[in-house]
Formats: C-alpha cells, sequence, structure tokens
C-alpha cells in the first residue's frame, strides 16, 4: 500500500489568499473611517474646548464684577461693558473689561486694562484676547432690577451657549464719608460742638 500524504491543493490556497484580502480590505476600510471620525471628532472638541473657555471667562467676569456693567446693542450684537471686575487673566486687582464683537469674520474680542476708552488710543496698555470667530449671536441681557444677566453666545457650526446669574449686586447707594471720632463728618478732630 502506498501512502498519500494530505495537503492543500493549489486551487484552495489560491481561494484562501483571496478571502483573506477580502477580509483585510474590509478591515482597513473600516480602521479608515474610524480614524475620519477621529479627526473630525478632535477638531469638533478643539473648537467646543475654545467657546467653553471663552463662555467660562465671560462668566466669571460678570460673577466678579461690581455692579456697572453696561449693554450697549451694536447692529446685531451687544457689547458688554464691565467698570470693575476681580477677575483679571493678567493678575491684576481689579480691572476693566469689554466685550465685543470685531466687523471683520465677526470675531469676538475681550479687552482687558486699567483705564481705557474704545475706540483704544496708541497709548492705552491694554490686553486683547481673541475669544472667538465666525460669530452668530453674543446678546447679553439683564433684568430690570439689574440682579440678573442673562448671556447668549453662538459661533457658526456650534450649539448655543447660554447661562444666567442671578443675585447681581445692586449699585450701593453713595454715603457721605463717616467721621471715626463722631460728629459731623468735620475733618478737625479738635472741634468741639
Amino acid at each position: 500500500m502506498s501512502e498519500h500524504k494530505k495537503g492543500f491543493t493549489l486551487i484552495e490556497v489560491l481561494i484562501s489568499i483571496t478571502l483573506l484580502s477580502l477580509v483585510l480590505m474590509a478591515l482597513y476600510r473600516s480602521a479608515s473611517i474610524l480614524r475620519n471620525s477621529n479627526t473630525h471628532l478632535f477638531e469638533y472638541l478643539v473648537k467646543s474646548t475654545k467657546a467653553l473657555k471663552g463662555s467660562r471667562t465671560l462668566y466669571m467676569d460678570l460673577m466678579e464684577a461690581d455692579s456697572n456693567i453696561s449693554i450697549i446693542t451694536e447692529e446685531k450684537f451687544h457689547r458688554l461693558t464691565i467698570s470693575k471686575t476681580r477677575n483679571s487673566l493678567y493678575g491684576e486687582s481689579q480691572v476693566k473689561v469689554v466685550w465685543l464683537v470685531y466687523k471683520e469674520n465677526n470675531t469676538l474680542l475681550r479687552i482687558e486694562g486699567g483705564s481705557y476708552d474704545i475706540p483704544l488710543k496708541s497709548e492705552q496698555n491694554v490686553n486683547v484676547d481673541l475669544i472667538a470667530e465666525h460669530l452668530e449671536l453674543f446678546k447679553i441681557y439683564k433684568n430690570k432690577t439689574k440682579t440678573k444677566v442673562l448671556a447668549m453666545v453662538k459661533t457658526k457650526n456650534q450649539e448655543p451657549q447660554m447661562f444666567l446669574i442671578q443675585n447681581m449686586p445692586i449699585t450701593p447707594t453713595t454715603q457721605s464719608p463717616k467721621n471715626p471720632l463722631g460728629g459731623n463728618g468735620s475733618t478737625n478732630p479738635n472741634k468741639i460742638k
């Protein structure tokens, strides 16, 4: 009796290679789709992180502000001016902050400094931060009692971001300085009535 060794025929090997190549092509295509999806997700997260940082900065500016907040409507956007806020990005104790939308690319800017006016003059020392581009909405509203502030921000291809701040400080009433020694506010402590 002759012994026959069993093995693969040439046709079986070719069919195996064909099936393996089809599976590898499907896996490669799936990996390519996943890679593209991750790239788009990363780009979206970078954009939304920038927008969230801008909204967080706006929120902190309002939370740390004194009562002197003014809102000016400029075409379709608002300009927010906070006379004094303790939220400084540059380590100052109290700063004036202006949020405005620059017409080129509808760019949202945050201007921080000591005492300055808009439009800026060359001798004024301020820090200007670009917050977002392609803005579609920047609106700030105060209620009648000026104790609540609603902020709405929307950039192109992003969801709108809104927040409400309650219990804002009301403008303090101006009082004459009190004399620590008593009396009628005279500056001469030796004067007796």
